[in-house]
């Protein structure tokens, strides 16, 4: 019985030994290495921990990559207040408008930065904050009236949502821009009207 016991301990001891080193592996690259941690992190479904180990990573090299990354997996999530936090430090940066040409050669001319504007407008508007939301959709749709921009984005939540207030905001502002757009632009702002008064909000 003696026996048994020691080799009991023994194991346990060895078990615990092996604990803390692991733990202590993880919380060296975590600290360290947070650039590998944010897929490692990813690919064990801790999207929470992908995203701080990615903003981490971000604020240590200051490349664009990384708060991209931060946000791709915001989005994926549908974690708006992140969404909103990495969207924010995402256009801010330097590089955005050279990583957008960089995207835009598999989305489409402008495609993209209209997708990441209108994933921060919606999530400022799932935030509670309708009417900001509408303000920046309107400012960031840019020239004219382009495919899915902004805007648009935003319309199809709000009306996801039968929110009839909000929806009546934008069909204002669609009204007015109109006017200042090209004729194959305004055709697509009817589009998005007659969408608005074919949308149920009841």
């Amino acid at each position: 019985m003696r026996v048994d016991k020691v080799i009991i301990r023994a194991l346990l001891s060895t078990l615990v030994a092996i604990a803390v080193l692991f733990g202590f592996m993880l919380l060296t690259l975590l600290c360290v290495y947070p650039s590998t941690m944010m897929k490692i992190t990813y690919d064990l479904g801790m999207n929470g921990s992908s995203i701080r180990n990615a903003t981490r990573a971000y604020q240590r090299t200051d490349d664009i990559y990384y708060i991209a990354y931060a946000m791709d997996v915001a989005i994926e999530c549908d974690d708006y207040d992140q969404i909103l936090s990495c969207g924010e430090k995402l256009i801010a940066d330097d590089e955005f408008a050279q990583h957008c040409e960089e995207k835009n050669a598999d989305w489409g001319e402008g495609a993209y930065q209209q997708y990441i504007y209108g994933q921060i407008c919606v999530s400022e508007y799932k935030e509670g904050k309708a009417e900001q939301a509408v303000e920046r959709a309107f400012t960031l749709k840019g020239e004219g009236f382009a495919r899915n921009n902004a805007v648009v984005m935003l319309l199809i939540d709000v009306l996801k949502d039968k929110d009839k207030q909000t929806a009546e905001t934008i069909k204002g502002k669609l009204e007015m821009t109109q006017a200042d757009v090209s004729a194959e632009d305004g055709a697509y702002v009817q589009e998005m009207l007659a969408l608005i008064k074919t949308t149920k909000m009841d």
